[in-house]
């Protein structure tokens, strides 16, 4: 909602929704989308294998084992 402060934490549940939400905004935005990324919004949305994986990405970031942080580079961060 414009105007009310982000939330601290996610839920799994949120955050892996948020990321479905994101390639859909993104998809609805070009006009001729990667056709990796169709696929992969077609993963999160029918592979039953999607919650382990993501569930495995999230120890990896919480292990700060990730490798590179997309956000560094892109926006400021405090």
């Amino acid at each position: 909602m414009p105007g009310e402060p982000d939330p601290e934490v996610l839920t799994l549940d949120q955050a892996f929704r948020a990321a479905f939400v994101m390639a859909d905004q993104y998809l609805e935005l070009e006009r001729e989308p990667d056709e990796g990324l169709i696929l992969f919004r077609q993963y999160l949305q029918s592979d039953p294998a999607r919650w382990d994986d993501w569930k495995a990405a999230v120890r990896r970031v919480l292990n700060d084992d990730a490798g590179t942080d997309p956000l560094t580079e892109n926006l400021h961060r405090e």
